[in-house]
């Protein structure tokens, strides 16, 4: 019952963010695209942690760079 709960917990929190973020309705697809880029912000972020600091800001900025021009083709 509890991953039943959660599972359309989840649900429902992607179809809220992908309508006020994108405004379009939740697809596997875009399941799937948000998953990889939370995955990947996770890696990135435990890779910024062992890096020093002044070298800290590049790798996001480009990160980010990347996520705008995904969403614009979308």
């Amino acid at each position: 019952m509890v991953q039943i709960l959660s599972g359309l917990i989840t649900y429902l929190l992607l179809t809220i963010y992908c309508h006020e973020q994108h405004g379009e309705t939740v697809s596997i697809r875009r399941v799937r695209e948000l998953r990889t880029l939370i995955r990947n912000e996770a890696l990135l972020q435990a890779a910024e942690q062992a890096v020093a600091p002044k070298e800290k800001r590049k790798p996001r900025q480009r990160y980010r760079k990347r996520l705008k021009r995904s969403y614009a083709n979308s």
